[in-house]
C-alpha cells in the first residue's frame, strides 16, 4: 500500500474518531508523541513542528476520503533532506511524461530529461527563463504555468512549440499555508506522437475494413447462397452474357418467367461492374402502389402533396447515383411514369414531384420482367421508345423446365444450404430425384427450394423418400403432369392413355406404402377399387389385402 512504500516520511492515517487505521514503519519510531499529535490536532493546529524530536508535522484532508485524514512527518535532518531530494529527483527524471516546475513569477526552475526529448527544448536553454519571454518570442504559443497563475487554478491545455510539436500541458499550482502560490507543476505529454498513432490506428482501422470487406466478398460468393448454379448450356450463356455487359455501363433488361432468378443475375452485373462501390437500390413497381410509386422513384419536394415530409425527400434515383438502380416488373410500371423514366434515361435528370428544378443522377438502369413487352406495345400499355431505351442489352433468363440439367444441381445446393444452417444431414432418394426431374416446374427455381426446403425440414428420416414426399405435397399432380408431357406423342386412343397414366401410378404408389390400405387412402379411392385395378394390372403387392 502507499502508506508502507514510503521511505522518508513518516505516515498516519486517523479516522474521524481519531482511531488509528495506517501506520508506516518511520511514524512507528514516533509512537510516544502520536497520542500529543492526535491532541494538537484536534485543537485545530494543522501544521506544527517538534523541536526536540526535529520533526515537522503536516495534516492533509482528503476530498476523496472525507472520513479519514492523513499526518507526514517529515524528520528535520540535512542527511534526511537531501535524501528525500534526491529520492524526489529520481522519481520525476524517471518519468515517462515530461515535468516542469516553475515559481510564481513564471520563471523555470526545473525540466527532467522526458521534457527535452518531448519538445526539443534543451534544459540548458529553459532553466531560469520567464515563460512569458518564451511565448513573446514564439518559441511557445501559450504557457499553462501564466494561465494557472492568473487563474489560481490547475489548468490543461494544447500547446505548440516552435520545433514543430504538439504538446497536452497541464499546470498544478503548489500553495502555501497562506494559500499563497509558490510553484506550479507542469506535466507535459506528446500530442505529437499520440496524433501520429491516432493516424496509425486510424489507417490500420481503414485496412482492416478493407481485408474485412474482402473477406466478406470472398464469403459470398463461396456462400451457396450467393452463388448461381449454372449446368446447363443455357445458364451458362446467360453467365457469360451478364459478366460481358457487367464491365460495359450500358442499360440491360433482364427477361423469363417468374422466380428464373433475374435478381441473382442482377447481383452478378452490379458485383462485377466498374459501379461495384456504388449503392444497389432495387424497386419492385408492381409491388408499390401507383399513387406512392412515382414519389418513391423521383423524390418530391417540400409541400407538394397532403402528408409530404416538409423538407421533402430524394427519390431513389437520387440516391442510387453513381450506382446501380433495378427496376423489378418494369411492365406493372404506369404509362405516366413510364415518360419520367424515359426523361431520365435520355437526359440524366430527374425532376421532382412539385419541382423546378433539375437534378443530374448518373444511375445505371436494370430492369426485368416476365411480361412479353411487345405484346404490352401493341396493346398500347408499353411505350415503344422506352422499350428500346431499356433494351439495349436483353438477357433472356429460361424457365427451369428447359433446362433439366440444373435442376439436380440445384437440389444439391439447396439442400448443402439447408444442412449447414439448420446442422442436419439429409439428402433426396433416387426415386425423388427422379421425380423432381420430370417435374415442369411452373414456378421455376423459386418453386424447387420451396419444395426441396419443405421436404428436407419436415421429413425425419436422413433420406427423403417417396412417402416423405407424399406427406407434404400432392405428387400425383405432378407425375400426371409430367406423364403426360413423356407421351404425349404416343399414337393412341384416349382409353390406352388414361389406362397407361393409371397403371404407372399405381405401380409408384404402391412400391411407397407399407399396405394396399394405406395405398388406397393416398390415392383417395376404395380398398376393393384398388384391389382390382391391381388384379386388372398384374400388379403384385408386398402385402395381401386385408
Amino acid at each position: 500500500m502507499f502508506v508502507n512504500q514510503v521511505k522518508i516520511l513518516g505516515v498516519v492515517e486517523w479516522d474521524k474518531d481519531k482511531e488509528l487505521t495506517r501506520c508506516n514503519h518511520i511514524a512507528e519510531e514516533y509512537e510516544d508523541l502520536l497520542e500529543e499529535i492526535k491532541n494538537h490536532i484536534t485543537q485545530g493546529y494543522y501544521y506544527f513542528c517538534y523541536i526536540n524530536a526535529s520533526i515537522e508535522v503536516n495534516v492533509i484532508f482528503s476530498q476523496e476520503r472525507p472520513n479519514y485524514y492523513t499526518i507526514f512527518i517529515l524528520p528535520i535532518d540535512n542527511s534526511l533532506k537531501e535524501e528525500f531530494k534526491e529520492e524526489l529527483e529520481d522519481v520525476i527524471n524517471s518519468s515517462f511524461d515530461g515535468i516542469v516546475i516553475a515559481d510564481a513569477e513564471g520563471i523555470i526552475l526545473y525540466q527532467n530529461p522526458a521534457y527535452e526529448r518531448i519538445t526539443g527544448l534543451s534544459t540548458k536553454f529553459c532553466i531560469g527563463k520567464s515563460l512569458q519571454e518564451l511565448v513573446d518570442i514564439g518559441v511557445i504559443d501559450i504557457s499553462a504555468s501564466l494561465k494557472a497563475i492568473e487563474e489560481k487554478r490547475s489548468v490543461t491545455i494544447s500547446q505548440k512549440i516552435e520545433t514543430g510539436r504538439n504538446v497536452l500541458v497541464t499546470a498544478v499550482p503548489i500553495t502555501n499555508k497562506q494559500g499563497e502560490i509558490i510553484k506550479i507543476v507542469n506535466n507535459v505529454r506528446d500530442l505529437t506522437q499520440l496524433s501520429k498513432l491516432e493516424t496509425e490506428i486510424h489507417e490500420l482501422e481503414v485496412e482492416n475494413k478493407k481485408i474485412s470487406e474482402e473477406l466478406h466478398q470472398l464469403k459470398q460468393n463461396k456462400d451457396p447462397k450467393y452463388s448461381i448454379i449454372a449446368h446447363s448450356s443455357q445458364m451458362k450463356e446467360v453467365l457469360d452474357r451478364a459478366l460481358r455487359i457487367a464491365q460495359i455501363d450500358s442499360g440491360v433488361l433482364i427477361q423469363g418467367p417468374s422466380g428464373v432468378g433475374k435478381e441473382k443475375i442482377l447481383d452478378l452485373i452490379h458485383r462485377y461492374s466498374i459501379r461495384k462501390d456504388g449503392p444497389l437500390i432495387k424497386i419492385n413497381c408492381g409491388a408499390i402502389p401507383e399513387s406512392l410509386l412515382e414519389s418513391e422513384l423521383f423524390g418530391y419536394e417540400s409541400g407538394s402533396f397532403t402528408g409530404a415530409h416538409k423538407s421533402g425527400k430524394a427519390g431513389l434515383f437520387e440516391v442510387a447515383d453513381k450506382g446501380t438502380i433495378f427496376l423489378d416488373e418494369i411492365g406493372e410500371m404506369p404509362l405516366q411514369l413510364q415518360v419520367k423514366l424515359l426523361r431520365i434515361l435520355q437526359e440524366r435528370e430527374v425532376v421532382r414531384i412539385g419541382g423546378k428544378k433539375s437534378i443530374q443522377v448518373d444511375v445505371r438502369v436494370v430492369a426485368a420482367t416476365n411480361k412479353n413487352l411487345l405484346e404490352m406495345i401493341e396493346n398500347g400499355t408499353f411505350r415503344e421508345d422506352l422499350y428500346y431505351r431499356l433494351n439495349i442489352v436483353p438477357i433472356e433468363i429460361p424457365p427451369l423446365e428447359n433446362r433439366k440439367d440444373d435442376i439436380i444441381p440445384l437440389i444439391y445446393h439447396f439442400i448443402h444450404g439447408l444442412n449447414v444452417k439448420y446442422g442436419l444431414n439429409k439428402s433426396f432418394s433416387q426415386e425423388v430425384l427422379d421425380q423432381f426431374v420430370n417435374y415442369n416446374w411452373p414456378g421455376n427455381v423459386r418453386e424447387l427450394q420451396n419444395i426441396v426446403e419443405r421436404v428436407v425440414l419436415m421429413s425425419r428420416g436422413s433420406v427423403v423418400t417417396m412417402e416423405d414426399l407424399h406427406k407434404e405435397l400432392n405428387m400425383s399432380n405432378i407425375q400426371l403432369v409430367s406423364n403426360t408431357k413423356a407421351v404425349s406423342n404416343v399414337q393412341s386412343s384416349l382409353k390406352e392413355q388414361v389406362e397407361f397414366f393409371e397403371e404407372e401410378l399405381i405401380r409408384n404408389v404402391i412400391k411407397n406404402y407399407p399396405s394396399i390400405r394405406k395405398a388406397a387412402i393416398a390415392l383417395k379411392i376404395d380398398q376393393s377399387t384398388l384391389v382390382r385395378k391391381l388384379q386388372k394390372y398384374n400388379i403384385e403387392s408386398t402385402e395381401k389385402s386385408k
